[in-house]
């Protein structure tokens, strides 16, 4: 059986959370695109994000800080995966309320997680 891979996508301020989550995702037999450690320098980022997501099962968006997202690729990321018919998962911390996220995510299924324990 294949591993299921997934495209990680998120604010750069949540690095350490998705970092934890990758962790959690590979114990489980899972790979994780992370455009921020597996883009090669000098190499188009647009390309490299879309051959991931080509490759990808689903997309995973990490919104750990949902007041204050500041990466214009999630939104990109999210189009991608729409456009190629992946899944869509919106990861959140539990201290958050759906209100506080973008219509066009908390629409999707949103799984809330335990930063400190993301394993969970």
């Amino acid at each position: 059986m294949t591993a299921k891979q997934v495209f990680m996508s998120y604010s750069k301020r949540d690095a350490a959370l998705v970092e934890r989550l990758r962790k959690a995702l590979e114990k489980i037999g899972c790979t994780a695109f992370d455009p921020t450690n597996d883009v090669e320098h000098g190499e188009d980022v647009r390309k490299a994000r879309r051959a991931a997501m080509r490759k990808a099962d689903a997309l995973i968006v990490v919104w750990g800080s949902p007041d204050k997202i500041e990466s214009s690729w999630v939104g990109y990321d999210v189009g991608m995966a729409e456009g190629l018919g992946k899944k869509v998962l919106t990861l959140m911390p539990d201290r958050f309320s759906l209100a506080q996220i973008p219509a066009d995510l908390s629409s999707r299924h949103v799984v809330k997680l335990d930063p400190a324990h993301p394993e969970r």
